[in-house]
């Protein structure tokens, strides 16, 4: 499935696509304040609430506006070969993104965190854990990537959103990591213009991310050093060799968009 476009969108508007996204969690928060008169920062369920509904809004904002003529299309392009590529090259990114929190000297910034994965309730995990992977991939893969796509090359619309989508995760310590999974995402959506597969990726990356977190081992560096390089050196060398397997997997499965044909 993935959203079609008839004009795109050019950098300018994709990020007038982000502030949008800002005012959002912006116009949330205070109306959220305005009927609670709490500290929302108390309350993580509903600062992930703010989050949710806010992009939720964007996404239609866009589909319903007919300037760039945006339209939700259900087709899917499956197979059981790019699943399993998608499930390996996500768990391998897990531990990437673990390395690049931990060497990393980034600030953790929890009073803006609402983005990250939540394990405090049920809500907070559904919300957290799959709600928002499907929403955030509809709007920076589905609708930013594929309207980029319309305008610039691949390698353009792919930088361009993975940027989009680490800034809408304003917590530094979340951004590397954000961006990396952004890059995985949005190159399975170059090689299939599927948004499944980036759904199924950013699921399976949230999933193992709460599985960690319930058990209090959410840090890979705390193992025996030598099982970790080795388990670090392993995810490299599989998003690599994954990389050129799935442009083997999807030779001639995509009409490329006339941006890409003018490359």
């Amino acid at each position: 499935m993935y959203v079609k476009t008839l004009h795109g969108l050019s950098l300018n508007g994709a990020w007038q696509m982000q502030l949008r996204l800002y005012f959002a969690w912006i116009a949330c928060a205070a109306l959220a304040f305005l009927f609670t008169r709490q500290n929302l920062l108390q309350y993580p369920a509903t600062l992930l609430t703010v989050h949710l509904v806010s992009g939720t809004a964007v996404i239609l904002y866009a589909l319903i506006r007919k300037k760039e003529n945006f339209r939700f299309v259900p087709q899917v392009h499956i197979t059981a070969q790019t699943m399993l590529l998608a499930l390996v090259m996500g768990l391998s990114l897990v531990v990437l993104n673990d390395a690049a929190s931990q060497w990393l000297p980034l600030p953790y910034w929890p009073e803006v965190s609402f983005t990250r994965v939540n394990t405090a309730s049920l809500y907070t995990i559904t919300g957290s854990v799959m709600i928002a992977a499907f929403m955030e991939e509809i709007l920076f893969r589905g609708i930013i990537m594929e309207a980029l796509l319309k305008r610039y090359s691949g390698r353009i619309a792919l930088l361009q959103s993975s940027l989009l989508f680490m800034l809408a995760h304003p917590d530094p310590s979340q951004m590397p990591g954000a961006f990396l999974l952004g890059l995985l995402t949005g190159y399975f959506y170059l090689r299939q213009r599927d948004l499944c597969m980036c759904f199924f990726i950013h699921l399976t990356n949230n999933v193992v991310t709460a599985i960690l977190m319930l058990n209090s081992s959410l840090f890979f560096s705390t193992m025996e050093p030598g099982f970790y390089y080795g388990l670090l050196l392993t995810g490299v060398l599989v998003l690599w060799g994954g990389y050129f397997l799935l442009k083997r997997l999807t030779v001639g499965a995509v009409k490329p968009s006339p941006a890409l044909l003018s490359e």
